[in-house]
């Protein structure tokens, strides 16, 4: 996807309001071993077939955006405490596990919303913007049923990341992720890179259509600029760290959450080519996962920007 890299390219020539740090960049790079990357499936229990595997994907990434609201969400799964967009993957496997019609596309475009709330019940967090991810839940799984068996024909057809990619941003409209910065479109895709993502790890036929999902870039969200920005990787002017440390919600495609979202990425394809340089072979959402993890066990990180979207 070199046209989207270009897109990155033109943001970070043009940034007024984030800077990457080279030197602290090298240093980082220098720092980090062989990573090491497990798909979150390989963390379940489930034994799912292909069409169950395929729909639980789309439906954990219909939903996977925006938990960065206090206090996070939590939920409890055998005996742990889990926060944020884990526990929305737990809650759905919760569902999964109890609930051996979940995952049947004629059960789920039945589902009412009291029926999608018993999802994420907690005791003391809500699952936030409820109401706007049931309504991502009901367009998804509509999308699905109207398609029938032609669902997975189309899937199967697809023959590069590229063109599953593209799929998905084309037919589920709310996976389509992209802003206008100083005149030209930036595709991000976010929520759909990462379902291409799951696609492939989770769906044998998939995986080997495929081949590989090299071509894809990481995933702009949140997490992953204050991890950078906390190694000194992403620097914030003095308006734009004001805003984002003094926890003030950053608007959806303002040029500052364009440059924080462009610079992160492009931060990751350099460090993804200095890795495979010293033979280190990863590609893009791997990398990202990876350093996400970093983050999540990091102490004294920065704050997250404070964007509502559905895109992340």
């Amino acid at each position: 996807m070199n046209d989207v890299r270009e897109q990155l390219k033109y943001v970070v020539e043009n940034s007024v309001y984030v800077k990457i740090n080279y030197t602290k960049l090298d240093n980082f790079i220098n720092s980090l071993g062989k990573p090491n990357y497990r798909h979150w499936y390989n963390f379940t229990s489930l034994n799912l077939n292909e069409k169950e595997k395929i729909i639980l994907a789309f439906i954990i990434e219909s939903l996977n955006f925006c938990f960065w609201q206090k206090p996070k969400f939590k939920i409890e799964y055998k005996g742990n405490i889990i926060k944020g967009s884990e526990a929305l993957f737990y809650s759905i496997i919760r569902e999964v596990e109890s609930n051996k019609d979940f995952l049947d596309i004629e059960f789920l475009n039945k589902l009412t919303k009291d029926d999608f709330e018993k999802i994420f019940y907690s005791p003391d967090s809500i699952i936030p913007l409820f109401d706007l991810r049931y309504d991502l839940f009901k367009d998804t799984v509509k999308t699905m049923y109207n398609k029938g068996q032609s669902f997975f024909d189309e899937l199967f057809n697809k023959k590069s990341d590229v063109d599953l990619l593209k799929y998905i941003v084309s037919e589920f409209k709310y996976f389509d992720d992209s802003s206008i910065y100083k005149g030209k479109r930036i595709k991000f895709n976010k929520r759909a890179t990462l379902l291409v993502n799951d696609l492939y790890y989770m769906s044998s036929t998939i995986h080997n259509n495929l081949k590989n999902v090299d071509n894809l870039t990481g995933c702009a969200d949140y997490g992953i600029p204050r991890t950078l920005r906390t190694y000194g990787i992403l620097e914030y002017n003095e308006e734009l760290s004001n805003i984002i440390d003094s926890e003030i919600e950053l608007k959806h495609d303002s040029n500052m959450e364009i440059e924080i979202r462009a610079n992160m990425l492009y931060v990751l394809e350099l460090i993804r080519e200095k890795l495979e340089s010293k033979g280190i072979k990863i590609n893009s959402v791997e990398l990202d996962n990876v350093i996400w993890q970093m983050g999540t066990k990091k102490k004294n990180v920065n704050p997250y920007h404070h964007t509502i979207t559905i895109f992340y």
